[in-house]
């Protein structure tokens, strides 16, 4: 029998295993998962590693806060039943595929749909406690989708207070500012599911001007403020690059390419694209991941747009496989004069 959903979680099936309570659906199915994919390795994460849409040490952080947290009421129960699944799960190798269902059936009533919904956050008024200036009330509406991607407040959109809507199963977003001293990072989802701090609407998020936008995983997050000023827009500088590069093992921006602002795009497959700025190098943890695929129905998104490659950055994508990444020069280019206050991401502060 083949599972696409986990029965008891209701959740999709990601790679045989579900993401909710982690058990591993392969062991029911006879054999490996079959299919054309050949000897070409799986780049594919389990459920409790780093999530591989996070490209940010900051997101990976906000990631493992997430895994980390208690839930309350309700939630204790599901995870209690959760976890005796989980662990009854060592002795599913003796017990016969009937005997599993009919188990599965049992815990399954212990868990409502109703307790299933689309999940709303306002971030508190304090997370903003510590920067120079209030937003200018404009009364000029402003609304934009983002995709994946990197983003400039005052260059891609106004600063202003927004609502954010997740257009997407499993999207991440993070807004830094050293100057206003924020640091903002919340996991979206468009899909009805438990309390587990992924967030279908967040309000009151304040991005002030320089502000670096950051979203990563497949669809959009819909950026929506009624008080956007957009005098404070800056005019952007067209591309002065033209040549696209094409990816190849370990590269070196100012070295085997020239260094700039791209379009990172899957051409073939999917897999991991790492960069590594040359003030991290010499950090452990200093690379920094995109998961891309160009297959247009996967989990991952098939490019990520503005990412600045700034001299003496390293890139690098698996050397085997069939995995090949295409860096198309960006449309468009922050002004010489305009700072971006994120110097965690090799930026200006």
């Amino acid at each position: 029998m083949k599972y696409d959903k986990c029965p008891i979680c209701n959740e999709k099936l990601k790679n045989g295993i579900c993401p909710m309570c982690g058990y591993d659906f392969k062991r029911l199915e006879s054999g490996q998962r079959s299919g054309n994919r050949g000897n070409r390795p799986d780049y594919r994460a389990r459920p409790n590693e780093e999530p591989k849409h996070s490209m940010t040490k900051q997101h990976k952080q906000a990631h493992r806060q997430f895994r980390t947290e208690k839930k309350r009421g309700a939630g204790k129960l599901i995870k209690f039943i959760l976890s005796f699944v989980v662990i009854s799960s060592i002795f599913l190798d003796a017990v016969s595929e009937v005997d599993i269902g009919q188990l599965m059936k049992k815990v399954r009533t212990f868990m409502s749909e109703d307790e299933k919904k689309q999940w709303t956050k306002t971030m508190p008024d304090h997370t903003y406690e510590d920067t120079d200036y209030d937003l200018e009330k404009t009364g000029k509406r402003f609304s934009v989708n983002l995709t994946s991607g990197r983003y400039i407040v005052g260059l891609d959109l106004p600063e202003g207070n927004y609502t954010m809507t997740a257009g997407g199963e499993e999207l991440y977003f993070s807004a830094n500012n050293d100057a206003q001293n924020i640091g903002i990072y919340e996991q979206f989802t468009d899909e009805k599911i438990l309390d587990v701090k992924r967030y279908c609407k967040v309000k009151n998020v304040r991005l002030y001007q320089g502000s670096l936008i950051e979203v990563t995983g497949r669809g959009h997050i819909n950026c929506e403020t009624s008080d956007a000023n957009m005098k404070k827009m800056e005019e952007p500088r067209k591309n002065p690059l033209s040549k696209e590069v094409e990816v190849d093992g370990v590269m070196t921006a100012g070295k085997d390419f020239p260094a700039g602002t791209y379009d990172v795009v899957a051409v073939s497959d999917g897999g991991e694209f790492k960069f590594t700025y040359e003030q991290d190098k010499d950090d452990e943890f200093g690379a920094n991941s995109i998961w891309l695929s160009e297959d247009s129905k996967g989990e991952d998104p098939e490019k990520f747009v503005n990412l600045e490659l700034m001299k003496g950055t390293e890139i690098e994508i698996p050397p085997e496989g069939y995995f090949q990444v295409r860096l198309i020069p960006s449309k468009h280019v922050r002004p010489e004069n305009m700072h971006v206050y994120d110097s965690l991401n090799g930026l200006d502060s």
